[in-house]
């Protein structure tokens, strides 16, 4: 719920805009068709030249026209992808076929998915396979007689073979079924071989195969097992250049693969007996975001920022998946097994003693029983552990700092906040050592990252969502205890109501839902049970996840009548009335969730539907006894 995943689209060596879905205008109009007379059909009708050097001329200038978005376009309503795959990449000059692989690698990177797959579906395996073959055998050759290729016989062997797996990587985007026809192609060892020859003159081909071994890692599982199972030291390779002391696009890539591999593995490799584990990667990856500013003299502009967006990609999946070292700490200290459950009297703590056994059994069928969180007595040693020791502050310093004006970079150094406060809810007990830690860098969070947003009412849908779903995360994992003395609450409420996703609205309705926990706050209970019971009353015409939510939240929060503000808010607002009232409504609602469709969404919908007949019969019983 609410945690940052790993885009779908990776960041790719080379980007352009894509063009405006609106029609042209006739002054837009006239000037495509001047640069198509002009430019365009030029290059396509030297496609067909006899001469090798001028078809070889053509398709490098169709990659220096691809460049554009506008020639981009006018070049694919020229059917060139299928020029290029049809007549070029069978082309008696080897030039011409390696600059045939650079052009359809840029349309694939460009253009993603739609050119992507139509390649695929055109058969673009078949020349891929083909060129693989080719490119292994002239590695042979060049390795059993060094002196068989010139040095410009073997740039463009070097080029031939970044282009061919540049493609690769553009097609593993695409789906499931493409990545595994890719890996029955078994590269593997061609991508290896190339990686392990030291000539710094390869960097770039080097940094291509590190992309591609990160994307079919994380796609595909017989992949990852091949890697693990070769006992040609594939993983000892990959830990030595994971290891390598100066940052670059390939040593990150890299860490991503090992990520990748360590999740499929779940610790050691058995292969090699080598520990491939998150916890050796975060550093590095952390290390990485303080060295290298928006801009530097090693990275332009461009290459700085996808250098960011790949390790905070990166960062975003570790976060996520740092509970299981946080849980397995936990099992290996929990030596009591349930007594950490009892009080010293060897009474249930969670339990209100005031409560008789059915009371209890009603709400925890209503708001969960939590008694099942691990609580260790220290996460140091984890991944958790140093993701909020060391790469939290850095994070909040990415934020704190505009993201150098970028965006994308600002979200995603959000994105990993997030992923690390959802952990912290889900496996990190007061009672633990780290605790204290983090509660400071929530509050600092809380005042760098969300309070300004809000107080500024940014327009910017993507930013608010960002900041209200580590609101969210970030409230949730502190019960609520956050500084609202800027009336954060109150713009929540607003934002709800300025929101134009239903994502938003709930995410609202989350973070108010947690602020609403605390007491000695009534006043500020009274504003949050106000808002979330007119949405429940809204029934049907409340949007149905904002509505479960809202739920949700009014099981938790008033789930106990010894709370302070229950009697001032609950009981004289009439609540349980109200809510009583509501059941028809609610009932609608959910009704309308196809259950075909949305099974999820509709079976959570019914738990809230169920927990509410519970809950309302719950608080009558309460208020009885």
């Amino acid at each position: 719920m609410g945690k940052a995943g790993k885009p779908r689209k990776r960041d790719s060596k080379k980007k352009g805009s894509l063009t405006s879905s609106r029609p042209p205008s006739s002054a837009e109009k006239a000037a495509n068709d001047a640069l198509r007379e002009s430019m365009v059909l030029p290059v396509v009708r030297n496609l067909s030249s006899t001469s090798p050097k001028e078809r070889a001329e053509a398709v490098s200038a169709i990659n220096n026209l691809l460049q554009d978005a506008t020639c981009r376009q006018l070049l694919l309503r020229e059917r060139v992808v299928q020029r290029l795959m049809e007549e070029m990449l069978n082309d008696s000059s080897q030039e011409v076929v390696v600059h045939a692989w650079g052009a359809l690698r840029n349309i694939s990177v460009d253009e993603g998915y739609g050119q992507s797959i139509f390649m695929y579906r055109k058969n673009i395996l078949t020349p891929v396979s083909s060129a693989l073959q080719k490119i292994s055998s002239m590695l042979n050759s060049l390795r059993t007689s060094p002196g068989s290729l010139s040095s410009t016989e073997q740039k463009i062997l070097w080029l031939y073979a970044e282009n061919v797996i540049g493609l690769i990587v553009g097609l593993s985007d695409t789906s499931e079924a493409v990545v595994e026809a890719i890996v029955k192609l078994e590269i593997l060892p061609l991508l290896m071989e190339i990686l392990n020859e030291p000539s710094e003159k390869l960097e770039s081909l080097h940094e291509t195969i590190a992309q591609c071994l990160y994307a079919l890692t994380e796609e595909s599982d017989d992949f990852v097992e091949a890697i693990v199972s070769d006992r040609c030291g594939y993983v000892p390779l990959l830990l030595k250049l994971r290891d390598q002391s100066n940052p670059s696009l390939k040593s990150l890539y890299i860490c991503g693969s090992l990520h990748n591999i360590s999740l499929a593995l779940k610790g050691t490799d058995v292969a090699t007996g080598q520990e491939i584990s998150d916890f050796d990667i975060v550093p590095i990856l952390t290390n990485f975001l303080k060295s290298v500013p928006p801009t530097s003299p090693t990275y332009d502009e461009q290459k700085a920022l996808i250098f960011k967006q790949l390790v905070l990609e990166i960062l975003a999946s570790i976060a996520t998946e740092a509970a299981d070292g946080v849980l397995e700490e936990a099992l290996v200290a929990d030596q009591g097994g349930e007594a950490d459950l009892m009080s010293e009297d060897g009474k249930d703590a969670a339990a209100p003693e005031e409560l008789d056994e059915s009371l209890r059994a009603d709400m925890e069928m209503v708001v969960g029983d939590e008694s099942n969180q691990e609580s260790p007595g220290s996460a140091e040693g984890t991944v958790l552990h140093y993701l909020i020791m060391s790469t939290g502050p850095v994070l909040l310093s990415i934020v704190k700092s505009g993201a150098g004006g970028s965006l994308p970079i600002h979200t995603r150094a959000l994105g990993v906040l997030n992923n690390i406060a959802w952990t912290v809810d889900a496996t990190l007990s007061e009672e633990s050592g780290l605790w204290e830690r983090w509660q400071k860098l929530a509050h600092e969070i809380w005042q760098s990252c969300v309070t300004p947003v809000l107080v500024a009412n940014t327009a910017d849908v993507e930013l608010a969502e960002a900041v209200t779903g580590l609101a969210w995360a970030v409230s949730k994992s502190m019960r609520g205890n956050l500084d609202i003395s800027q009336g954060e609450h109150k713009a929540f409420v607003s934002l709800y109501h300025a929101a134009n996703t239903d994502e938003l609205r709930t995410k609202c309705v989350g973070v108010l839902g947690c602020l609403g926990l605390v007491q000695g706050r009534i006043d500020v209970n009274q504003e949050i049970g106000v808002f979330l019971m007119t949405l429940i009353a809204g029934g049907a015409n409340t949007p149905v996840n904002p509505l479960v939510e809202a739920l949700n939240a009014i099981f938790d929060i008033y789930a106990d009548a010894e709370f302070d503000y229950d009697e001032p808010v609950f009981v004289k607002n009439s609540f349980l009335d109200h809510l009583s009232r509501a059941v028809s409504g609610v009932r609608v609602a959910i009704k309308k969730i196809d259950k075909n469709k949305f099974p999820e969404d509709r079976l959570r919908a019914d738990d809230a539907l169920f927990n509410l007949q519970r809950f309302i019969g719950y608080k009558k019983k309460e208020r009885e006894s």
